[in-house]
């Protein structure tokens, strides 16, 4: 295990300002609204380069919604030091400068004074994002006009495509310093419905239901999508839940992140299906899978010398907030932010990818597949004709892209849901097509 230098920097004015590793880091609070504070954790570059602005920002989002981005997505997924304080070599440290940010409040450091400012939609989360980036960029100057890139795994895709489009307004109205060049979402929760109905056909195609788990599969996720269409935003959620348990069931604890590997054991029964679904997103993992080699806890990490090294204020637990985060925004969970996506391609030149890893069942592909044919904008009929190309790194194939205009969509092979961890290789081709590095 590597040897730690700790310290802490008092808190003054709601900066907090620490280091935990030997990684050159800045961390602070940013009050975007009465009641509401949001932490980030930036970790500069480590790449050849004179001054760490040479190289891009890059945010990156967690989903749930509730998961946390400094927790999750730093020490499970990309960041400079794995679960056992060990320094990652993909990390995309080595070539950006990686913020990340627990959003919305009340995930992971985030938090909020009562719970009732709390988020509800995805424009307000969008709202208190843009306000979190005002903040960084008073205290970060040097990273105004920087290139800006949002990337957003599973809720935190559908997230960010709200968040460009807020991002993008304030820059036209002189509001922020941003320079935001793309948008990335990583088997995203893009259209909820589109993919709890291809968790079936998948299945089946995949020999891992027979006809008669396919039938009782797609019957539970008709329902959901019955009671979506009828308005009944927050019984849909409840449904497709129960169209989890279903596939459960049916596959005898298939693993939703990976359809390769199965759960050590079949969820807890005595609880709802919606509270273990809630679970499972928010903690970015089946419900009882067995850990992964490591030697640290997450929670135990990040409440005991994390919270010390960062100087995180002591009445503030790391991901105390994070189930009624789920809660708030159950009305909002199952609808869809398609039109977001039209938008920012017909009235923006930013970047927007999708990327997908194959052996994702909750965010599955082919559900992906079926909101990018609907899309409106100048260029659907240019994306559909684009020629398929194979993704090749150190004589491997690693997947597939299509793109045309400002639209891209990567296939990546042998990867789940947390693409960047389960292929570092094939994540570098959507790294390097959208910012050139990596």
């Amino acid at each position: 295990m590597l040897l730690f230098i700790v310290f802490l920097i008092s808190i003054s004015g709601g900066y907090v300002s620490g280091q935990f590793g030997s990684f050159p880091q800045d961390s602070g609070y940013v009050t975007v609204r009465e009641g509401a504070h949001m932490f980030y954790w930036l970790f500069y570059t480590i790449a050849p380069v004179q001054n760490y602005t040479e190289r891009p920002l890059v945010v990156w989002l967690q989903g749930g919604p509730g998961g946390s981005s400094t927790g999750i997505g730093n020490f499970e997924i990309l960041g400079p030091l794995d679960l056992s304080l060990q320094k990652r070599n993909y990390t995309w440290v080595n070539n950006f400068n990686v913020l990340f940010i627990d959003n919305p409040v009340g995930t992971g450091f985030s938090y909020v004074d009562d719970l009732r400012f709390l988020t509800k939609t995805n424009d307000e989360i969008a709202l208190d994002f843009v306000q979190l980036m005002r903040g960084f960029y008073s205290r970060h100057p040097e990273f105004n006009g920087v290139p800006l890139y949002i990337y957003g795994q599973s809720y935190g895709g559908k997230m960010a495509i709200d968040m460009a489009i807020r991002m993008h307004e304030a820059e036209e109205a002189g509001t922020i310093g941003s320079n935001l060049r793309g948008v990335a979402m990583g088997n995203a929760w893009i259209s909820p419905v589109d993919a709890t109905l291809t968790w079936g056909p998948l299945l089946l195609a995949a020999g891992l239901v027979d006809e008669q788990g396919y039938e009782n599969i797609q019957v539970a996720a008709r329902e959901a999508e019955r009671l979506f269409n009828e308005g009944q935003y927050y019984q849909s959620t409840a449904q497709w839940a129960a169209t989890q348990r279903v596939v459960f069931a049916s596959t005898r604890n298939v693993d939703f992140y990976n359809i390769l590997t199965k759960m050590s054991a079949f969820p807890d029964t005595t609880r709802s299906a919606l509270d273990l679904s809630k679970d499972m997103l928010i903690r970015n993992q089946p419900y009882m899978s067995s850990e992964r080699s490591q030697v640290w806890n997450l929670d135990n990490l990040m409440n005991t010398i994390v919270k010390e090294a960062l100087g995180i204020p002591q009445n503030v637990t790391w991901g105390s907030q994070s189930g009624p985060v789920f809660d708030y925004l159950r009305d909002d969970f199952m609808k869809p932010v398609t039109e977001g996506i039209e938008k920012l391609l017909n009235e923006t030149d930013i970047i927007v990818m999708k990327y997908n890893g194959n052996l994702d069942l909750i965010c599955d592909t082919p559900g992906q597949i079926l909101w990018v044919d609907r899309l409106k904008w100048p260029g659907a009929e240019g994306f559909k004709n684009a020629p398929r190309q194979p993704i090749w790194e150190n004589d491997r194939l690693e997947g597939y892209y299509k793109s045309y205009g400002n639209f891209r969509f990567f296939w990546i092979n042998v990867a789940g849901h947390s693409v960047p961890r389960d292929n570092p290789a094939g994540s570098n081709a959507f790294l390097r097509d959208m910012t050139s590095f990596g």
